[in-house]
This record gives structure tokens, sequence and C-alpha cells, in this order.
């Protein structure tokens, strides 16, 4: 079995500021009903958008709702 060794010069260096604007809504969000269904959520992000709230990178109910976040580029990239 072959192991790749990392430089640590190699890592990504990823630094994402999540929108938490909706501070309590989050409470409990991944157990909710709500954060199952992306097309309300992704709804709700636009919104947020379109009004000026949001603040970020990346909206934090979508990253809770989303079943894969990639992170890093695959191998196959």
């Amino acid at each position: 079995m072959k192991t790749k060794e990392t430089n640590k010069d190699e890592l990504l260096d990823i630094s994402l500021e999540f929108c938490t604007e909706c501070n309590k809504a989050l409470d409990n969000f991944a157990f909710s009903s709500k954060s199952k269904s992306k097309k309300k959520v992704t709804a709700n992000f636009a919104n947020c958008k379109q009004k000026g709230k949001f603040k970020g990178d990346l909206c934090s109910k979508v990253f809770i709702s989303e079943d894969e976040i990639f992170l890093k580029p695959s191998e196959e990239d």
C-alpha cells in the first residue's frame, strides 16, 4: 500500500466566514423539518441576499441542509 506524504505548504488555505444573521433560527435547525427542504432553504437564502441580510461567504442554513459539502477538490480534478 502506498501512502502520499503531504507537505504543510501543499495544504489548502480554506477560510470561510459563515453567515449567522438568522442567529436564533439556527438553534436546532439541523434537527428541524425545515432543514430537509432544500428548495425552502435555497429560497430563504435568495431572500436574504436580495434584502442585503447575507453577510459572509457561505450561508449556515445552506451548509447545514447539504448532504455533502466538498471543501477541497476531488482527486479527479
